[in-house]
């Protein structure tokens, strides 16, 4: 259900590479589980509904392949193709100041201050999340392509190697399964405002309630270019390192970085 006083957040081609992503990961993880713990009774069942060993192989060789393909399309797009905003200036580029939101949010949470952080477009926590996402990405590709193609890897390197590449594979798999239970999945969809589930992922909006708590500098900024309609392209900057609007001067200038409810997010994440 889309929430009535929204705004849109992400527009459809990152919920296209997070829906990708999600299904990519989902079939990675329930097709390696069973390498990792081969005697449990529930390996021995997921292998046997997935159709054998062959198949559960097959599956998981696919879904890494999509899931590196999809990560190198996005490194690729972001930060060659898509040159509206340099990628060192977009908001989901950890910054000092994050380590501060981070402190203050732990207080926050203990009572120990009046109130979160002022964060924009991208909170600590979400780029912490991204950090993850594009590690394991990394992790993943760089030791499961060696065991994909053994043959030709051995050409090159001794087997020890792929041994320690395949236990490496196997802890961060397990990481990152932890990871995205643990963390991800309770920011972004089990904690007590958002259960059962955000469907930001979905529709791509995001509530004025939670711009206003999470998101309250890029609110200002937007929000200082809507009260400025005959200056457009007017650089209305969040606060130094946090602001996500494009460059004063050429066509994405008339753009904002996260548009108000009719139309899509200037910046396309990350």
């Amino acid at each position: 259900m889309t929430p009535p006083d929204s705004r849109q957040r992400f527009d459809l081609m990152f919920r296209v590479q997070h829906g990708i992503l999600f299904v990519s990961v989902l079939i990675a993880i329930v097709t390696g589980l069973p390498m990792k713990f081969p005697d449990a009774w529930l390996s021995q069942t997921t292998v046997t509904l997935l159709g054998g060993v062959e198949a559960r192989a097959w599956l998981h060789r696919g879904a890494g392949l999509v899931m590196v393909g999809l990560g190198l399309f996005h490194w690729l797009w972001y930060v060659l193709l898509d040159r509206r905003i340099p990628f060192y200036r977009r908001g989901v580029v950890p910054t000092p100041q994050d380590a501060t939101h981070l402190v203050q949010h732990v207080k926050y949470n203990l009572g120990l201050a009046d109130s979160l952080p002022r964060m924009g477009r991208y909170t600590w926590f979400e780029k912490f999340d991204y950090i993850g996402v594009t590690w394991g990405i990394a992790v993943m590709g760089l030791t499961g392509l060696p065991m994909l193609f053994m043959d030709q890897a051995l050409r090159f390197i001794p087997l020890s190697w792929l041994q320690a590449l395949w236990a490496a594979h196997s802890e961060e798999a397990m990481l990152a399964t932890l990871f995205l239970l643990a963390i991800h999945m309770y920011n972004t969809h089990f904690s007590p405002e958002r259960f059962p589930m955000s469907l930001t992922w979905w529709h791509g909006r995001i509530s004025q309630e939670d711009m206003e708590k999470y998101h309250p500098l890029e609110l200002e900024a937007i929000e200082a270019r809507e009260d400025a309609p005959d200056q457009p392209g007017r650089d209305v900057p969040a606060r130094a390192g946090e602001s996500d609007a494009p460059p004063t001067t050429g066509p994405a200038a008339d753009t904002p970085a996260v548009a108000p409810a009719a139309g899509p997010s200037e910046e396309p994440p990350p």
